[in-house]
C-alpha cells in the first residue's frame, strides 16, 4: 500500500513537471519568429483574427517588401516593354532565365552585367524598386517600374547615364518596409557603411506585430483560455493616448532620420524619442517626400493643431484597403466639419452635391516631390512622384476632380 502511495505521490509529480515544461515550450513555440520567442509570427494572430487578418493582407502595408517573383513585380518582361535604355548603346533589360529574373545591363548589345531580382521594395501602388543579394550585402538594383506611366524608369536619383548596380541597401530601409531582418554586423567600406545581413532572418512586409508588439504571452494565454474575450497581455489601441497612437504610426511616416533604436522592436506605449531624434524643424509642402514627414506636416495643420483627438487612426483603418476612395476620407472630414458645426466648406454652394464625395483633393493635394524622382526614357527630364500631402490647409489653385 506504502509502495502504491509513493508511486501514485511520484507520478503526479512528474504530471506536474511535464505540464509546466510543455507550457515553457508552448511559449517558445509560439515565439518561434526572426525576432524572439517574444513574437508569435502573423500567422498565429490570423487563426484568431481572421477577417482582419484576411483584411489587412490586401493592404499597401502588408506587401511593402516581399521576395521577387512573377507575381509580385509589376513590371512587365515581355519583349515589347522590358528594356531600360539610358542611350541608343546602353540598355538594362529584364530577362527570364531558368534560374530566376534579371535585369541584365548591356552595350552594343554585349551583356556586362546580370544581377537577379531577389527583394521587392513598394507594394505596387505607386511604384517599385528592386534589390539582389550578393553574399550577406543586399545592393539595389539601376531599374525601378513606375506604376502612373506603366513603364521601367531609372531608379530614384540614380545617375541619368550610366547603369548603377553598386548602392548597397541598409538596414533603414527594412525597418519601415519590413518586419524584421537580421542585421549581423557593419563595416565601413569606400567611405561608405555596408551592412551584413542574415538571408534566413528576415520577415517581409509589415505584420501584425510591427504596430500591435510582440504577442507570444497573449496567445499562449488565448489558446489556453478561450472563453476570456478581453484581449491579454496586448496594449488595446483604444486605451493608447494621442500621442502613443501618433507614435505608432509616425516612426516610419516621418521621414528618414537617425535612429537611436531598432524601430523593429516597438511595442504600443512606446516614445517616439525612444527610437528617433527629435526633428522640431518647419515643415513646409517643399519637404514632402514619398518617405514620410507626414506626421510633421498633419502636426503642422490647423485641424491637428485644435483638436484634442485628432490622430493618423482618426481618418485611417489600417486594417483595410482604402485606396482611391475620396469620399470615404471626405466623410470623416464632415465628422468635424458640418453646417450644424457652422465650420463647413464655404464654396460648397458653388460645388454642389460633389461636396460630399471629395473634400481631400483640395485640401490635401498631391503635391510632387522635391526628393524623390524617376526618369523614364521617353523623357529627358526626372518625373517628380506626387504624394498627398498631410499638411490640411486651403490650396487656392486646387480644383476638386468630379
Amino acid at each position: 500500500m506504502k509502495r502504491f502511495k509513493r508511486t501514485l505521490t511520484v507520478a503526479a509529480i512528474i504530471i506536474i513537471m511535464l505540464f509546466i515544461f510543455s507550457n515553457c515550450i508552448q511559449e517558445n513555440k509560439s515565439g518561434n519568429d526572426a525576432r524572439g520567442n517574444d513574437y508569435a509570427g502573423s500567422a498565429k494572430c490570423g487563426s484568431c483574427h481572421r477577417a482582419i487578418y484576411n483584411s489587412y493582407k490586401n493592404t499597401a502595408h502588408y506587401v511593402s517588401t516581399g521576395q521577387a517573383s512573377s507575381e509580385t513585380i509589376k513590371g512587365s518582361f515581355h519583349p515589347d516593354s522590358n528594356v531600360y535604355s539610358y542611350r541608343p548603346t546602353l540598355k538594362v533589360t529584364m530577362v527570364k532565365r531558368d534560374s530566376g529574373l534579371y535585369q541584365v545591363a548591356s552595350i552594343d548589345g554585349i551583356d556586362k552585367q546580370a544581377q537577379r531580382f531577389d527583394i521587392v521594395f513598394g507594394s505596387g501602388r505607386k511604384g517599385q524598386s528592386y534589390a539582389y543579394w550578393f553574399g550577406d550585402h543586399i545592393f539595389q538594383l539601376p531599374v525601378s517600374y513606375y506604376v502612373p506611366a506603366k513603364t521601367w524608369v531609372n531608379s530614384p536619383n540614380y545617375p541619368p547615364h550610366n547603369v548603377k548596380f553598386n548602392r548597397n541597401v541598409l538596414i533603414g530601409c527594412f525597418e519601415c518596409h519590413a518586419s524584421f531582418i537580421e542585421k549581423t554586423s557593419e563595416e565601413v567600406a569606400n567611405n561608405e557603411l555596408v551592412d551584413h545581413f542574415s538571408r534566413e532572418n528576415i520577415i517581409y512586409g509589415i505584420d501584425c506585430e510591427r504596430c500591435h508588439g510582440a504577442a507570444a504571452k497573449h496567445v499562449v494565454f488565448h489558446e489556453a483560455n478561450p472563453q476570456e474575450k478581453k484581449g491579454m497581455y496586448l496594449p488595446a489601441s483604444n486605451k493608447l493616448s494621442r500621442e502613443e497612437k501618433l507614435t505608432m504610426c509616425s516612426l516610419c511616416h516621418s521621414g528618414p532620420g537617425k535612429t537611436k533604436k531598432s524601430p523593429f522592436y516597438y511595442n504600443p506605449g512606446d516614445k517616439l524619442t525612444d527610437y528617433l531624434y527629435a526633428d522640431n524643424s518647419p515643415v513646409t509642402n517643399a519637404d514632402i517626400e514619398v518617405h514620410g514627414k507626414q506626421f510633421q506636416l498633419l502636426s503642422a495643420s490647423q485641424c491637428f493643431i485644435k483638436s484634442r483627438e485628432l490622430n493618423c487612426s482618426s481618418c485611417h483603418n489600417p486594417h483595410v484597403q482604402e485606396r482611391d476612395k475620396p469620399a470615404l476620407f471626405s466623410q470623416k472630414c464632415m465628422n468635424c466639419h458640418s453646417l450644424a458645426n457652422h465650420n463647413f466648406c464655404k464654396i460648397a454652394p458653388e460645388i454642389g452635391s460633389s461636396i460630399v464625395n471629395n473634400c481631400i483633393d483640395c485640401h490635401m493635394p498631391a503635391k510632387p516631390s522635391n526628393v524623390i524622382t524617376v526618369m523614364s526614357q521617353s523623357k529627358a527630364t526626372n518625373i517628380p512622384a506626387l504624394v498627398r500631402t498631410h499638411l490640411i490647409a486651403v490650396y487656392p489653385d486646387e480644383k476638386i476632380r468630379r
